[in-house]
């Protein structure tokens, strides 16, 4: 079943995110059973909602990638995840802009 991942990360400036995000290769390699990816701030919290084949993929995403990606970068902040079953995940075009 899809799932919509709310992800909130306290603290992670925009300089931290995309040093993480290199070090996960997310743009070089897409994660397995990532349907969508979308990154904003709040203040000083990064905020991320994902389509996720399901909540299994997402943590092992979490756990084989992400993880080891902010431990090797010394970030300490745990990610806030909330899962919300999926009505709907609608890509219509494959995009990337940062």
């Amino acid at each position: 079943m899809a799932v919509v991942a709310e992800i909130i990360l306290r603290g992670l400036s925009k300089q931290q995110y995309n040093q993480v995000r290199d070090e996960v290769g997310w743009l070089e390699r897409k994660p397995d059973g990532a349907l969508a990816h979308l990154t904003w701030w709040e203040g000083e919290d990064c905020h991320n909602i994902d389509g996720w084949e399901s909540e299994a993929a997402f943590d092992a995403f979490a756990r084989d990638r992400l993880g080891p990606a902010m431990a090797a970068l010394g970030i300490n902040t745990q990610p806030e995840v909330t899962f919300h079953e999926a009505h709907e995940v609608y890509a219509p075009e494959a995009l990337t802009v940062t």
